[in-house]
């Protein structure tokens, strides 16, 4: 695996991306709670996704995984690019099937007090986008995302023996967990909801 080869398999991804995104989706241009356009967005998530990619490659790199990348800057070179680049393709394709089928991303709170609910809503949020009807649509953007980069990264990682359509799999699969932790993250982060007695209280 070189890095040229993440490299140029993550701007295919991102090419394909801006292809994804019609010209019709002007009415959703603009997402989140900050009013930032889907391309403000898409440069955040790839920022901080680098981040991470680098964190985890630094994780491997202590326990040389792969073992055929060897050690020292060459292995953990080897290690960011594959980490980094599985994100990129990752976020291309599910930024720009987002936009195409008009898809809000951001994790939006419960409006609810019990914990249970929260805890579920976050959850529910993991694997379906609430729409802004309050109806929910199964998250295909964040599903197919997140199973694509998971392919793209087991092309080019040693498999270790490994079958890599069941690594692919087992990853993609991860990455939409991780999803779970990151909303109860939003949800509980800053946030508490208003008790029934809080009324009374005043």
């Amino acid at each position: 695996m070189s890095i040229r080869r993440v490299s140029s398999v993550g701007l295919v991804a991102v090419a394909a991306a801006v292809l994804l995104i019609p010209a019709s989706a002007s009415a959703q241009w603009r997402v989140g709670k900050d009013s930032a356009t889907r391309w403000t967005r898409f440069g955040r998530d790839l920022a901080y996704g680098a981040v991470v990619g680098l964190g985890y490659a630094a994780v491997d790199q202590a326990f040389n995984s792969p073992p055929q990348w060897g050690g020292g800057m060459a292995g953990y070179g080897r290690r960011a690019a594959s980490n980094v680049g599985e994100f990129v393709i990752q976020e291309s394709v599910t930024e720009g099937l987002a936009a195409a089928m008009k898809r809000p991303l951001d994790y939006q709170r419960c409006q609810c007090t019990e914990t249970k609910q929260r805890v579920w809503s976050a959850v529910e949020q993991s694997f379906t986008d609430k729409m802004p009807d309050g109806s929910y649509q199964v998250a295909w953007p964040r599903i197919i995302g997140s199973y694509v980069g998971a392919a793209a990264q087991a092309t080019w990682r040693p498999s270790n023996g490994n079958n890599k359509f069941a690594q692919a799999a087992l990853n993609g699969t991860t990455s939409l967990g991780l999803g779970v932790f990151i909303n109860l993250f939003y949800e509980f982060r800053h946030h508490k909801p208003p008790t029934p007695n809080a009324t009374q209280a005043q």
